[in-house]
């Protein structure tokens, strides 16, 4: 009886600890209801800007496998790349959450005292961390007005960034799979 329950308590540990790792995507977004994604199907791309800890040729290969799944997600609900004449024009922002205090190297607060060591503590390095929040904000402006007319903002909890290259391509995926799931919105639905 007792191994059954020390087992039953081992079960909901492990559950709990895969719960926990387990990164949380949330999702926030507005739009204009007078857009009609219906009639407008042509996009372009504009500057994107990102920043990881990954560092610049990771955020190269992050940035490409962005603008790739979106590209995929927008042909399959029938939209078309027209660099040329475009209807909208797709920007993104992303990076860690706080880039002015999550950057390696700036430590906005509080600030490092002259006499601190900022080298490595017994093999350690500075700049460990064990989780961060990713952040990614889509942009959509209408090329005639030049006003937002869809933005979106996602942000995931990733519990190993050290190890975020290994899946990025699936973490990619799944966020902007769900930052697109109810896009197009519908028109008459303006939030």
């Amino acid at each position: 009886m007792r191994q059954r329950v020390i087992r039953s308590l081992e079960f909901a540990a492990a559950l709990l600890l895969a719960a926990g790792t387990a990164g949380a995507q949330k999702v926030k977004t507005t739009y204009d209801g007078n857009f009609d994604f219906a009639t407008h199907k042509r996009y372009a791309w504009g500057k994107n800007h990102i920043i990881t800890r990954q560092g610049p040729q990771n955020d190269a290969l992050i940035d490409a496998k962005i603008v790739q799944d979106v590209n995929q997600n927008l042909a399959q609900k029938g939209f078309i790349e027209d660099p040329a004449n475009p209807d909208f024009l797709i920007t993104y922002d992303a990076g860690a959450g706080d880039l002015s205090t999550d950057m390696e190297g700036i430590h906005a607060r509080p600030a490092p005292r002259p006499n601190e060591s900022i080298t490595p503590v017994y093999g350690i390095p500075q700049n460990i961390w064990y989780s961060v929040d990713g952040h990614v904000t889509f942009h959509l402006v209408a090329t005639d007005s030049k006003q937002p007319v869809w933005k979106a903002a996602a942000t995931k909890t990733i519990r190993d960034p050290h190890k975020g290259m290994k899946d990025m391509e699936k973490q990619v995926e799944q966020i902007v799979s769900k930052t697109f799931k109810s896009f197009p919105p519908t028109r008459n639905s303006a939030r």
